[in-house]
């Protein structure tokens, strides 16, 4: 096992203990908003953005786009969870600048071979 994965479930055993009540709040975010962001590890949504558990949904991905992943999010945030606004938050010095969708459909295309999960996490 390597040290970020003890690191991790070390914190979601912490997590999960303090957890309290809040496994019962209910599943539509309570203040009605979701927000669309960046993944760039540097930025915490729920610190610059106020949030607490319950508060809002938050769908991450490279460069806060409007993917059709995202849509298909967003999309089910507000038909059937009732988020009433959408927020699209962009950051400065983000990472998404350096390279084109041409870049990377030629790394992937070039020098990447496919990956092939053979073992699942946790089994013997």
């Amino acid at each position: 096992m390597s040290q970020v994965l003890q690191e991790v479930l070390s914190a979601n055993r912490e997590y999960a203990a303090n957890f309290d009540d809040k496994g019962n709040l209910p599943l539509p975010p309570g203040r009605r908003f979701a927000i669309l962001t960046c993944m760039d590890a540097r930025l915490d949504p729920a610190k610059y953005a106020g949030l607490a558990e319950g508060d809002a949904h938050v769908i991450r991905n490279a460069g806060g786009r409007a993917s059709d992943d995202a849509i298909r999010s967003l999309v089910i945030s507000y038909k059937l969870l009732g988020t009433r606004e959408w927020l699209v938050i962009h950051h400065t010095d983000c990472g998404m600048q350096l390279f084109t969708d041409s870049i990377i459909r030629e790394l992937l295309t070039n020098s990447l071979e496919t990956a092939v999960m053979t073992k699942m996490v946790g089994e013997m």
